[in-house]
């Protein structure tokens, strides 16, 4: 079978990678050791320097990329029945694929800034990691996939019953601490007394 990282990393065709990666003189996007001690912890796998590392990775490449690295189809046409592929910009924010003691281990990072974490996109989230995957995360052979979010506070208020249990992780989701600024703010369209509105013909500035 073709080397499943190289299929990954050929399908990886976001600007603001390539934009990120030169702007920052890091165009591989290789982890910084502190974060990458963190994450092996959290997964418990040592994860090497020089780990495949990529952003807003789209859902749909890595439904095709383990469907050719499971079928080396040369024509490139692959059955779409189960509806895997769903032609649609959801993605990983993150994602770290590595091989080791030739066990594939792909990480999703999902993370939440000054924004709540939202049950119904996550459990949409889950619900098409669950249809790539399987609900054991053994649907395809040598291939370990983790799941990982990050946010200033651990979720609280998540159902997590219904997700894959390779994501739940027993109703206990693996969470790293993501360290924000406290002095952002944010503006809003709002009417002359500040109220919120769409058509108020004003904006604020505020905390939040």
């Amino acid at each position: 079978m073709s080397d499943l990282i190289n299929i990954l990393r050929r399908f990886n065709r976001k600007e603001r990678f390539f934009l990120v990666g030169e702007a920052l003189g890091n165009r591989d996007f290789l982890l910084s050791e502190d974060f990458r001690k963190r994450l092996s912890e959290a997964i418990k796998i040592p994860i090497p320097a020089d780990a495949f590392v990529a952003m807003d990775y789209h859902l749909d490449w890595i439904a095709a990329g383990l469907a050719y690295h499971a079928n080396p189809n040369e024509s490139g046409i692959f059955s779409n029945e189960d509806g895997i592929v769903k032609g649609s910009q959801e993605d990983s924010d993150l994602l770290v694929a590595f091989i080791k003691d030739g066990i594939y281990h792909l990480v999703f990072l999902e993370a939440k800034g000054y924004s709540s974490w939202n049950n119904n996109q996550m459990k949409s989230k889950a619900e098409r990691l669950r249809l790539i995957f399987g609900d054991n995360g053994n649907k395809y052979p040598k291939v370990n996939p983790y799941f990982c979010m990050m946010s200033s506070s651990r979720p609280s208020r998540l159902n997590t019953n219904d997700w894959p249990a390779w994501i739940s992780k027993g109703g206990t989701p693996r969470w790293l601490p993501l360290s924000l600024p406290n002095d952002r703010v944010k503006v809003t369209r709002c009417d002359s007394d500040g109220k919120s509105s769409n058509s108020g013909g004003h904006f604020r500035i505020k905390r939040g």
